[in-house]
């Protein structure tokens, strides 16, 4: 084994170091120097050309990924806007005055099928909850008659014989009967006076929502009146100035008649011109009579015409009011 590792030792530089400095010579080439530093150069110029071509393709990268967020968001902001305008669009589309009364009669509409959905159902049950009844009637009358049948019988096998009953058990049975009677009366009594009473309490509790409900009706219509008031006080100060000959108030002829002792200007029905002023002595009884006949029947018009527009805008507000709550309700 010793003699086998000392000859390797021996044979291994021989091959060896011939290998060696063949392959320094090799090295020491000019041809292999060329090749080497051509694979050096060649090597740097692809790495550098690499590096630049990556940190161009991240530059644009970055650019381009920037510049689609921004337009993303743009588009984002204008979806947004025009989904709001839209939405703020159909809601003051649902406040017109048109359509708040059509959405009220639909309304309308829904909660009266819903009644009659609901009444259906009720009476349904009630007459369900009166079959049972009246079977459980029918079932006791049914227990009644075999109870009495059972009882004769046992009566007939015992031999008991029902008899007449004494005179005295009849006159106290008829006392019983009266005093029965007259406790029943008096329970009626009693029971109708709480009745109307109750009634009475309900009317009285209907009222009273009633007039609170046209108080708030009234309150609300006057702070809505009161809000438009003063956009409307110049007009109504110029359309004043150009009817200064209007039909005047029992109020404010009374006001002038006081002050002046003379009668305002009536109007000619033909030409709609102020007449000559006249003084008391000279107006007849019946004159003043009609003056005061035709001033009552355009005061009256005047309220009647004042009242008929309040109630449409009463209702037209009422409806308004609704459409709000239900339009609220849905949103929330």
């Amino acid at each position: 084994m010793n003699k086998t590792i000392k000859t390797i030792i021996n044979v291994i530089p021989i091959f060896l170091v011939p290998l060696i400095l063949e392959r320094q010579k090799a090295k020491a080439h000019p041809d292999v120097q060329n090749v080497k530093n051509a694979t050096i150069r060649t090597s740097k110029t692809v790495a550098h050309k690499t590096s630049a071509f990556t940190s161009h393709v991240k530059d644009k990268v970055v650019t381009n990924s920037i510049e689609i967020k921004e337009t993303m968001m743009m588009r984002k902001r204008r979806h947004d806007y025009n989904k709001a305008m839209k939405q703020e669009a159909d809601r003051q589309r649902e406040l017109r005055p048109e359509n708040v009364r059509k959405r009220g009669q639909k309304l309308q509409k829904e909660n009266r099928n819903e009644i009659s959905k609901m009444n259906k159902k009720l009476q349904k049950s009630i007459d369900k909850r009166h079959k049972e009844e009246q079977k459980d009637i029918d079932k006791r009358h049914k227990q009644l008659q075999k109870n009495m049948e059972k009882m004769q019988k046992y009566e007939r096998k015992v031999g008991y014989t029902p008899h007449s009953l004494d005179q005295q058990t009849e006159i106290r049975g008829e006392k019983l009967e009266k005093q029965n009677k007259k406790e029943v009366q008096k329970m009626n009594k009693k029971l109708q006076k709480s009745i109307k009473k109750r009634h009475k309490a309900e009317e009285k509790a209907a009222q009273d929502r009633q007039k609170q409900l046209k108080k708030d009706m009234e309150n609300s219509h006057k702070h809505d009146t009161k809000s438009s008031h003063h956009s409307t006080l110049d007009s109504n100060h110029h359309t004043n100035q150009e009817g200064a000959h209007r039909i005047k108030t029992l109020s404010e002829l009374k006001t002038i008649e006081a002050q002046s002792g003379e009668k305002p200007y009536s109007h000619s029905p033909k030409t709609n011109q102020p007449t000559s002023k006249l003084s008391n002595h000279q107006h007849t009884t019946s004159g003043d009579d009609l003056d005061h006949a035709s001033l009552f029947e355009t005061h009256y018009q005047n309220m009647a015409q004042h009242i008929a527009e309040t109630q449409h805008t009463d209702q037209d507000e009422a409806l308004n009011r609704t459409s709000k709550n239900s339009v609220k309700k849905q949103e929330r």
